[in-house]
């Protein structure tokens, strides 16, 4: 009877085996699948997604000790490497990036004038 108590372990320790590396390879799959997902956005969707990051970085860097170049640089080399973490290349997009930071900036003087 020894022997059969045995095989029911070995039986229980394969399927569990088994279910295990079947929910790592899914594992895998999916996270792969979501990397894909990002890296095949459109233009448009990563651009949406590095105007959030750079809102982001402007209001981190809104009340530093950065003045003018300096801060603009700030904020796109933050947004680089949130970027550079997400998988999203941007070379395609700093220009922008640069253009939508100095139209943000006017922006903001534009309404504190407004203010005074």
């Amino acid at each position: 009877m020894d022997w059969i108590t045995t095989v029911n372990g070995l039986i229980a320790l394969l399927s569990g085996l088994f279910g295990l590396i079947g929910t790592g390879v899914a594992t895998f799959f999916a996270i792969k699948g979501w990397i894909k997902a990002v890296k095949e956005k459109t233009a448009k969707e990563r651009w949406d997604i590095l105007m959030t990051m750079a809102d982001a970085a402007m209001k981190e860097f809104e009340h530093s000790t950065l003045k003018g170049v300096a801060k603009k640089e700030a904020v796109i080399n933050s947004v680089k490497a949130s970027a550079k973490a997400a998988g999203l290349n941007i070379d395609p997009f700093v220009d922008q990036l640069g253009a939508y930071i100095d139209s943000c900036i006017e922006w903001y003087n534009g309404m504190n004038n407004k203010k005074d």
